[in-house]
C-alpha cells in the first residue's frame, strides 16, 4: 500500500507537471493566435470587408489545432465565420482556463479589436485540445506501466521478507484471542528488540489501558442508570402536566447538568400548558361575550368554513341552517336563505346577488331585507389569521322610527310652507274669480259673444290646472314613505319640489332658479319621497341662511348635470353668506346644528346624508361665492322609465 501511494503521487505529480505546462502553452497559445488574428483583420473590420474577412478566416482555418473562427461587430452581429459547424452552432462561452475546455475539448476564447481605444470588433475562436490530451494520456500510460513493474519487485521481495517474520507473530495472535474473548488482563512475552518486540510491547499496554477503559465505562454505566431513572421522574411530571393534573411539582431544577436542563424545560412546559389553558378560559369567556350580543355574528375561517356562529345568529336563521351541513361558507348560507325566500333583495337573478354581497367592500354597512319584515344592518370585515367576521344588527325598528321622523318633517315642511302656497293658490283663484265675473256682466248686459266666453273659460281652465298641480304636489309629498327602493326621474322630482318651495321663498324675496339639462337620463335609484325632502330641506337651510342676513332677499340655483363620469351630480346653491370652515366637518353629524334655540333638530342633514348613502350617492358641502354649495352625486340607475318627461323650468 505504501508503495502503491508513493507510485500513484509520483505519477499524479508527473502528470500535473506535464500537464499544466501543456495545457498553459496551449491556453498561451491560443490567446497569441486570438491577438495575431486580431491584427490581421482588424483593417477589414474596420472597413467592412467582408470577402477580406472571409479569406482571411479560411486561410487561419489550414492550421489543424483551429476548430473555428467567427468576428462579430460591436453589438454582436456575425461579419464572418468558419469552421466546424457543430462548434459555430453552440452559443460561445469563454473558457477561463484549459480544464474549462475539457468538456468539449476545445479552448474558446473571445478577443476585442480595439485600434486607438476604440472597439470595432469582437474575435471569437476555438483552439482544439485534442493533441495535448493525448499526449498527457499517452504519459499517464507509460507512467502507470513504470509503476506496476516497480510495485511488482516490490512485493515479491516483501513476500519473502514476510514469510520469514511470520511465524514471531502467533504470540500477537493469542493475545488477541484472549482479549478477543473478555480477557483483558492476559500479556504476551516479549521475545528480542526488534519491531515485533515494540508490537508486542505496545500489546500489553493496550490490553492494561483496555481494561482500566472498562473500569471507567462501567462507572459512566452505573452513572446513566441514575440518570435514566431521574429522567423517568421528570417524564412522568410532563405526563402529569399534560393531562392538566393540579399540584405536579418538578425536582431536579437547580441541577447543571442534563437533567437539570430537562428539569427546567419541563417547568417552561408547565408555565406554557398553564397559559393555553388560560387562553382557553378566555376563548370560553369571549364566545360567551358573544353569545349574550343581540347582534348576529358568524365567523369564517380563511378557507371559507364557518368556525363560531353565536345564539343570536343561529336563533334567527335556524331553518337555514337546519339544511346546511356543520362546515358550511357564507356563499352556502345565502344560497340557502336565498332557496329559502329569506332575502328579498336577491330578486329573480339570486346567483347575481349573492355573488355581489361575497365581494363586498369590507367594513362597510349595508342594509338587507329578511323575510318576512325584518331590516338588517350587515358589515363584512377581513381579520389578519382569522378570516371573515359577518355581523347583521336588526335595524327594523331604527327605520321605522327614521321613517316616522321623515314623515313629521315633512309635515313641518308643508306648514312652513303653507303661507306661500295659499299665496300660489289664490293667484288662479283670483283668476277665475275675475273670468267669471265679467262673463258674468256681459250676461246680464245681453253682450253674449262665443269668443269671448270661450277665451275666458280657457283661461279659466288652465288656472284650475294650475291650482290642481300645486295642490297634487303637495299631495305627493305628503304621503308616507314606503321604504321600497325604485327607478325615479330627477327632472320630474326637481321640477316638482322647486314649484313647491317658489312660492314660499318668494314671499321672503328669495328667487329659486333649475337649471336642467335638455338631454340625458336622469334616472336613479331610492325612495322619491324621502329624497325630495332631502331638497326641501336644503331649501329651507338655504332660506334661513338667506333671511339671517342683514339686508333680505337673496338667489338659491339649483344645477342639475345627468352622465357625468361620477353619475348624475346635482349642485344646491345659495347667497346666504357660507358656512363657518371650523364646521363644515361637522354638518352631517346627527343634532349638529348652527341655527338659534328652538329653530333647528340638527337631524335635517343627518337624515339627508343617510338618505343619500343609502341611493348608493355622496353629499358634500363647501363654500362658494357668496354662500354655500351642496353637491349631490348619486348614480345613474338602468332603467327606463317611458316617455315621460317633465317640462324644463328656466327659473
Amino acid at each position: 500500500m505504501i508503495e502503491l501511494t508513493v507510485m500513484a503521487l509520483l505519477i499524479a505529480i508527473n502528470q500535473f507537471a506535464l500537464g499544466g505546462s501543456a495545457t498553459a502553452q496551449l491556453y498561451q497559445r491560443a490567446e497569441s493566435t486570438a491577438r495575431v488574428f486580431s491584427n490581421a483583420v482588424s483593417d477589414a473590420v474596420i472597413a467592412t470587408d467582408l470577402a477580406t474577412l472571409d479569406a482571411t478566416i479560411e486561410t487561419a482555418l489550414g492550421s489543424e489545432e483551429l476548430t473555428y473562427l467567427r468576428v462579430r461587430s460591436p453589438d454582436g452581429i456575425v461579419l464572418s465565420e468558419g469552421g466546424a459547424a457543430d462548434a459555430l452552432a453552440v452559443p460561445f462561452q469563454r473558457d477561463a482556463s484549459f480544464d474549462t475546455a475539457r468538456t468539449d475539448h476545445v479552448i474558446d476564447i473571445d478577443l476585442a479589436i480595439t485600434v486607438e481605444g476604440t472597439t470595432f470588433g469582437v474575435i471569437e475562436l476555438g483552439l482544439s485540445t485534442l493533441a495535448v490530451e493525448e499526449e498527457i494520456a499517452a504519459a499517464l500510460r507509460w507512467n502507470v506501466i513504470v509503476a506496476m513493474i516497480g510495485m511488482s519487485l516490490v512485493a515479491v521481495f516483501g513476500y519473502g521478507l514476510g514469510s520469514i517474520l511470520t511465524h514471531q507473530l502467533s504470540g500477537l495472535r493469542q493475545g488477541a484471542r484472549e482479549i478477543a474473548t473478555g480477557n483483558l488482563e492476559c500479556q504476551i512475552r516479549v521475545r528480542g528488540g526488534d519491531e515485533l518486540a515494540d508490537t508486542a510491547l505496545c500489546f500489553n499496554e493496550m490490553a492494561r489501558t483496555l481494561s482500566q477503559d472498562r473500569a471507567v465505562l462501567q462507572s459512566q454505566r452505573n452513572t446513566l442508570l441514575a440518570k435514566k431513572e431521574r429522567v423517568g421522574v421528570i417524564v412522568d411530571c410532563m405526563r402529569q402536566i399534560s393531562k392538566n393534573e393540579d399540584g405536579v411539582t418538578v425536582p431536579d431544577t437547580d441541577r447543571s447538568d442534563e437533567i437539570g436542563d430537562m428539569a427546567r424545560a419541563t417547568v417552561v412546559f408547565q408555565n406554557a400548558m398553564q397559559a393555553v389553558e388560560q387562553a382557553r378560559h378566555e376563548q370560553q369567556r369571549l364566545i360567551s361575550a358573544f353569545d349574550q350580543l343581540d347582534e348576529q355574528v358568524a365567523i369564517f375561517g380563511t378557507t371559507g368554513e364557518v368556525l363560531f356562529l353565536n345564539r343570536a345568529f343561529r336563533a334567527f336563521n335556524q331553518p337555514i341552517l337546519e339544511t346546511l351541513p356543520e362546515d358550511f361558507t357564507l356563499e352556502l348560507f345565502l344560497q340557502a336563505g336565498c332557496a329559502a325566500d329569506a332575502f328579498p333583495d336577491a330578486g329573480t337573478n339570486q346567483a347575481v346577488w349573492i355573488k355581489d354581497q361575497l365581494a363586498r367592500e369590507h367594513g362597510t354597512p349595508q342594509e338587507i331585507k329578511r323575510a318576512p319584515d325584518r331590516i338588517l344592518l350587515t358589515v363584512q370585515t377581513d381579520v389578519d389569521g382569522v378570516g371573515v367576521v359577518w355581523s347583521a344588527q336588526d335595524v327594523t325598528e331604527l327605520r321605522h322610527n327614521e321613517h316616522q321622523l321623515i314623515q313629521a318633517s315633512k309635515m313641518a315642511t308643508l306648514g312652513e310652507m303653507a303661507t306661500g302656497i295659499a299665496h300660489e293658490l289664490n293667484q288662479p283663484l283670483g283668476v277665475i274669480r275675475m273670468a267669471a265675473s265679467n262673463c258674468v256682466k256681459r250676461i246680464e248686459k245681453d253682450k253674449f259673444d262665443a269668443e269671448y266666453f270661450k277665451a275666458k273659460l280657457l283661461r279659466m281652465g288652465e288656472q284650475t290646472e294650475r291650482a290642481s298641480q300645486i295642490i297634487n304636489h303637495m299631495r305627493v309629498f305628503g304621503r308616507k314613505a314606503e321604504g321600497t327602493m325604485e327607478p325615479f326621474d330627477l327632472r320630474a322630482s326637481l321640477t316638482e319640489m322647486v314649484t313647491l318651495a317658489r312660492a314660499q321663498l318668494q314671499t321672503l324675496d328669495v328667487s329659486l332658479k333649475l337649471s336642467l339639462p335638455e338631454a340625458g337620463d336622469g334616472t336613479v335609484m331610492g325612495e322619491k319621497v324621502i329624497f325630495e325632502q332631502v331638497l326641501l330641506n336644503l331649501f329651507s337651510n338655504a332660506r334661513d341662511a338667506i333671511d339671517a342676513q342683514e339686508g333680505r332677499g337673496g338667489t338659491v340655483q339649483v344645477e342639475a348635470k345627468f352622465d357625468t363620469p361620477d353619475g348624475h351630480v346635482l349642485r344646491i346653491m345659495d347667497s346666504g353668506g357660507g358656512i363657518p370652515d371650523s364646521v363644515l366637518d361637522k354638518l352631517f353629524e346627527p343634532f349638529f346644528t348652527t341655527k338659534e334655540p328652538g329653530k333647528g333638530t340638527g337631524l335635517g342633514l343627518s337624515i339627508s346624508f343617510g338618505t343619500i348613502r343609502d341611493m348608493g350617492g355622496l353629499i358634500t358641502a363647501h363654500n362658494a361665492g357668496e354662500g354655500a354649495c351642496f353637491t349631490i352625486t348619486l348614480p345613474a340607475a338602468q332603467v327606463a322609465l317611458g316617455d315621460e318627461t317633465p317640462a324644463i323650468a328656466a327659473e
